[in-house]
């Protein structure tokens, strides 16, 4: 059983990790530094030091190990998950059996058994000096944009050129210059000024998020469509992670640093708001966790069983399989276009503001905080708001309120039979936790979004009628 091997294979790594750092430990002169001690309780760390504590010696790799290790070290955590765990949703299903093969478990016991039998602190002796660089090294590879650098070819190439301790000392010395220029350069750019003219329209910051979507598939084609009409904002899907999704901000030079980040998360709401409106689903920041359970594993000591059980139902909403498609992303742009941007009054935004906050209680809700009342309300203030904020652009379409608009519907519609009790009971402070489910949170959020679109919508005709009216030559076939 391949799957079950490679779990121990790489639990024999992390002992010889282990190892490695009690001897590191036993030539420190006293305890001051206790780094040693807490890394022996860390499955990573442990891995690190397992396949690169050989090469921080007095060991001279050549390339060809080098590339062994740094292929290996890069799918060890996430193969052994995938030997041990399974996703709980149908369609991504894989047993553990199945998901590790003979293929990837024969290159780690190749890997494991010549650590063994090659221990790395054979004839070592450190100095405290050299422990002190090692806990430098340790704590620096924890970022991973130096990560990116030590682990880089161009940074074993100079390994190779001069022996593993001084390779050491050379990172530091470099890692410690680039910080000394990044310094430099951000000192010169808080003292930058306003950059006005076609000078401050040129692109200088490129901001990066990463979006995930509970409820929508992330494809290539459709994002395309999105940038070949958007220039300062470009989607990318994620590889491997089919429902979350890269989004580059491009912001202008005339930002100065002070403002790029109240800039960028201004801009990047926005574009959560509209992907959310436009859709009628899920995206947040971040995948939502914990939403069946609150333990790593239950075990039946008498029976020798394990199990996994939760609550029921999960706190995940049941969103329709669906596809971020073309025409979900044009309906996204014109709402963005629509909608109050962050230079504008934040009273302008007090709609959206309530919209978001709604969602973001659904994206935060779990086993250990619930927020499915909150977003229920977040969403009722939202239509409060927007009915009261768009009313111009609403006209006689919609009733002025609340009240008026759910004594619109029928007697007997769905919407009204099920929310017109709940609403009352919210308004009077009456709710009791757990009495909101999240489907009828989501059933508001719908509501809330059909009223923010048809505002939204309105807001876009007027302005097509207003540039066709003083001769703007874009809107002439509009």
């Amino acid at each position: 059983m391949p799957h079950l091997a490679y779990h121990l294979a790489t639990i024999a790594l992390e002992e010889l990790g282990k190892a490695q750092l009690i001897g590191m430990h036993s030539f420190a002169k006293d305890d001051a530094d206790s780094w040693y001690k807490k890394q022996t309780d860390d499955h990573v760390k442990k891995l690190f030091w397992a396949l690169w504590g050989q090469f921080l010696s007095s060991k001279r790799p050549d390339q060809k190990e080098i590339d062994q290790i740094r292929g290996t070290a890069t799918i060890i955590p996430a193969t052994r998950l995938r030997g041990l765990y399974v996703e709980p949703a149908a369609e991504n299903f894989v047993a553990p059996k199945e998901a590790v093969t003979d293929q990837h478990l024969d290159p780690l016991m190749t890997l494991a058994a010549k650590l063994a039998l090659n221990p790395s602190l054979n004839g070592v002796e450190y100095q405290q000096a050299d422990l002190d660089l090692l806990n430098w090294f340790s704590n620096v590879t924890d970022d991973p944009e130096r990560r990116k650098f030590i682990f880089s070819r161009q940074s074993f190439e100079k390994m190779d050129e001069l022996g593993p301790k001084e390779w050491l000392t050379w990172l530091k010395t470099e890692i410690e210059r680039m910080d000394s220029a990044a310094m430099a350069s951000l000192q010169k750019e808080m003292g930058r000024e306003f950059t006005p003219g076609e000078e401050g329209l040129e692109h200088k910051w490129e901001l990066k998020i990463r979006i995930f979507s509970q409820s929508h598939s992330i494809r290539p084609k459709p994002l395309n469509h999105w940038n070949d009409k958007v220039t300062w904002m470009k989607m990318h899907p994620v590889n491997n992670k089919k429902n979350h999704l890269d989004v580059i901000i491009k912001i202008p030079k005339f930002v100065t640093i002070k403002g790029v980040y109240y800039v960028g998360f201004g801009y990047s709401n926005l574009l959560l708001a509209s992907l959310n409106i436009a859709s009628g689903g899920l995206f947040w920041w971040r995948e939502p966790q914990d939403l069946k359970t609150f333990f790593e594993s239950l075990v039946d000591t008498e029976d020798q069983m394990t199990g996994l059980i939760g609550r029921t139902p999960e706190l995940r909403i049941g969103w329709p399989a669906a596809i971020l498609d073309e025409a979900t992303l044009d309906r996204a742009m014109a709402l963005f276009s629509a909608m109050p941007q962050p230079h504008e009054p934040p009273e302008q935004s007090e709609a959206l503001s309530h919209y978001m906050t709604g969602v973001a209680m659904i994206a935060k809700t779990d086993v250990f905080l619930q927020f499915e009342v909150q977003s229920y309300g977040a969403f009722l203030s939202c239509i409060k708001s927007a009915l009261r904020l768009y009313r111009t652009e609403l006209a006689d379409e919609l009733p002025p309120d609340l009240p008026s608009l759910m004594a619109s519907l029928n007697a007997d519609d769905p919407f009204k039979t099920k929310h017109a009790d709940l609403i009352a009971r919210y308004e009077a402070h009456t709710v009791q936790q757990g009495s909101i489910s999240l489907s009828e949170a989501a059933e508001m959020k719908k509501l809330a979004e059909a009223i923010l679109t048809n505002a939204l919508a309105k807001r876009i005709q007027q302005r097509v009628q207003k540039a066709k009216e003083t001769g703007n030559p874009d809107f002439k076939d509009a």
